[in-house]
């Protein structure tokens, strides 16, 4: 479900403000200034942008005194989306005036074709350029070195998440586990939801498998609570009623993905009153008719008619 996948990696860099800053580092080659700690913030930039402009997450460094040295604009793209390279150049003017720092504007992709469309530079025409430092399994390979998992515990949830069809995922697993083993139970909690959530069933079977291996007190350290809130309530209510409801609407995210990108790869422009219209219709008789449309229309007027 794209917008699930989408909240919760969200809601991995508000929790973890840090591995954004790890990402530059390790995976960008990016070195950011000396600062006292890392801190996630507010993500609108108060009255220099329109409300509609805000980013998914805005990480902060800031020095002793609290002065801000660089601000990270943490955007999480799931698919082709080419109103971003017009909004992504507004949220890094915006939050660069208002904090008076440098910026830069982290993109995370669980898909690489996504990615490297996302990594492309964006043109201001002759201002110059901003360039994206996006995030995917190209970028950040899965980790199988434990030392390495070790020293950077969220890199390694991130490389398994964006590499679960990878054929050494196992021992991938293997690792980001060990990688774990030094941090506070809540710490560890977030980051097995965050990869049970993403990764494919087959794997996250095979993540419970090790997980019940590794510790005799499994239940005690990890607890039911290592499983995402929306994965806790369907196995605890476990209504017929509910996963209907679960899979009627996970059906209608499909299709309405699936009319975007035909539209995209098809080089039709979609303006954003029609990418509103087709995302938040639930009708899917009517979906799958738009699907039907999507692949001979002439513009994107012609779905509706």
């Amino acid at each position: 479900m794209p917008n699930l996948i989408h909240q919760q990696t969200v809601d991995f860099f508000h929790e973890r403000p840090m591995a954004a800053v790890e990402l530059l580092r390790e995976v960008a080659g990016i070195e950011p200034p000396q600062f006292a700690k890392a801190t996630a913030e507010a993500v609108d930039a108060t009255q220099l942008t329109p409300v509609e402009y805000r980013a998914d997450a805005v990480v902060v460094l800031r020095d002793d005194s609290g002065t801000a040295r660089l601000a990270v604009i943490v955007e999480v793209q799931l698919r082709h989306d080419a109103d971003k390279r017009f909004s992504w150049p507004v949220y890094v003017a915006a939050l660069r005036a208002r904090l008076k720092c440098d910026t830069a504007l982290l993109v995370i992709c669980l898909n690489r074709a996504v990615g490297r469309w996302c990594e492309q530079p964006i043109s201001m025409g002759p201002s110059g350029t901003v360039t994206p430092v996006a995030i995917h399994s190209d970028r950040l390979p899965l980790i199988t070195d434990p030392g390495e998992a070790r020293r950077h515990p969220e890199l390694a949830v991130l490389s398994a998440a964006m590499n679960g069809e990878h054929p050494d995922i196992d021992k991938g697993l293997a690792v980001m586990l060990e990688g774990l083993n030094e941090l506070d139970r809540k710490d560890i909690q977030l980051y097995l939801s965050y990869v049970f959530g993403l990764v494919p069933t087959v794997v996250g079977e095979r993540l419970k498998e090790l997980l019940m291996t590794a510790s005799a007190d499994y239940e005690k350290v990890i607890g039911a609570r290592y499983f995402s809130e929306w994965v806790n309530k369907g196995l605890e209510q476990g209504l017929e009623q509910g996963r209907e409801q679960g899979l009627e609407q996970g059906r209608a995210e499909g299709e309405i993905e699936a009319i975007l990108t035909v539209l995209d790869a098809r080089g039709l422009d979609i303006p954003s009153e029609a990418r509103e219209r087709i995302s938040r219709c639930s009708d899917l008789h009517l979906l799958e008719k738009w699907i039907r449309r999507a692949v001979t229309v002439t513009s994107v007027d012609e779905l509706f008619l």
